[in-house]
Parts: structure tokens; C-alpha cells; sequence
């Protein structure tokens, strides 16, 4: 394993991936590889290295949280609240994050008074309480979506290259389950979990039972 190191590209020969291009201030020299993963999240789609055809379909999807705070520092609630718009997060401390907005602005990252509102008027439908709550600020992000919202995880389209974004809402949930795959697949030539997200259009749409959805 090599840390703090940054990737440049990934050479290609007779259309497979087999040389990674990795500076380090104490390798500073090339890793050859037999699998190179792409896991860039929103960026995965907009991988320059890559030759375009085997860029995977992924777009940035952004999202933006605000973060506010109970003025007695207890937490305003024992467990998670969710609608279909909105979810509310309670902590220990009496802070309660409030996420997250769906929305297609491209690599756009800015919080915006829209965003806010629309976060807090949900808020406020789910727990009344929030009105009374101190500001603590917001953020935005980019998550990684694909054309069917599913996780791109397997072989992409040269010989060498495993995919492992896509996860769209669902990354926290899901990377147990995805960094157990992308092992599999890179360690076994024939995975358990060849037919679960192979990102190929005979797959398109599909996702094992209860899993992403």
C-alpha cells in the first residue's frame, strides 16, 4: 500500500490497464498493476486518463446539509426521522444534521438560501422542535449518480479496469458491501458477485434484492 501518493493516469497497452502512474515524494516511479480501481466518486466520469469511451456514466448530483443545535445541548430526538425529502440526524450533543437536497447544478458547490429553505421548511414538518434550535452552519457535496441512480461496481471497459462508483445516496451504507465486491473481484476470477452491479447494459437496472433500493 502506498499513502500519500497521487495519480496521474493510467497507461494502457493492447487496450488493457496494466501500468499506473504514480509519483510519490519517496516512490517516484510507476506501479504496474494487473487491476486498477476507479473509485473517484462524482468524478469518476471526468477521469481526463481515461480514454472516453471507457469513462463511466457517472454525473456529480449535489447536496447540501445544514447542521443546527439544541440550545440545552440534549439531543432533540433518540433516533433517525426521514420523509421521502428529507432526513434528520440527532446527536449526543444536542446537534441535529438535516440533509440533504437532490439537485442537478453540476460540480456546483455552493449553499444557497434556497437550499435552506427547503431543508428547514421539511425540517419543520417532521419535528416542530427545529424552530427553536441554534444555527450551526451548512455544507454542500457532490454525490456520484449514474443513469438508473444504481452503483457501478465491477469490470469496466478495458481489461484491467474495476469501477466502484455510482453509489449515489447510498455510499456510507453501501461501502461495506461494495469494498467487499471490488476484493472479490479483483482476488477471485470468478466472484460471487460477478452478476450483482456489473456495470454493462445487460445489467442495466438491476441490483440484488433489497440492496440499493
Amino acid at each position: 500500500m502506498f499513502a500519500d501518493g497521487r495519480l496521474l493516469g493510467v497507461r494502457t497497452t493492447s487496450r488493457r490497464s496494466d501500468t499506473s502512474e504514480v509519483p510519490d515524494h519517496r516512490l517516484g516511479e510507476e506501479v504496474r498493476a494487473t487491476a486498477v480501481v476507479l473509485a473517484a466518486g462524482a468524478w469518476s466520469g471526468s477521469t481526463a486518463w481515461l480514454p472516453e469511451e471507457a469513462r463511466p456514466p457517472v454525473r456529480p448530483v449535489k447536496g447540501q446539509v445544514i447542521e443546527l443545535r439544541s440550545r440545552n445541548a440534549e439531543p432533540v430526538a433518540r433516533h433517525i426521522l426521514a420523509s421521502e425529502r428529507v432526513y434528520l440526524v440527532p446527536r449526543n450533543d444536542g446537534r441535529l444534521v438535516i440533509g440533504a437536497t437532490v439537485e442537478e447544478m453540476g460540480y456546483d458547490t455552493a449553499v444557497t438560501a434556497g437550499g435552506v429553505h427547503e431543508l428547514l421548511r421539511e425540517a419543520y414538518r417532521l419535528l416542530p422542535d427545529v424552530a427553536e434550535m441554534e444555527w450551526v452552519g451548512a455544507t454542500a457535496g457532490l454525490r456520484p449518480g449514474t443513469p438508473n441512480n444504481l452503483p457501478l461496481v465491477g469490470h469496466g471497459a478495458i481489461e484491467g479496469l474495476v469501477l466502484a462508483t455510482g453509489h449515489f445516496r447510498n455510499g456510507i451504507l453501501l461501502a461495506p458491501l461494495a469494498a467487499q465486491a471490488i476484493a472479490d473481484l479483483v482476488a477471485s476470477p470468478d466472484p460471487k458477485w460477478r452478476s450483482s452491479f456489473i456495470p454493462s447494459a445487460e445489467n442495466k437496472g438491476r441490483t440484488p434484492e433489497g440492496v440499493g433500493r
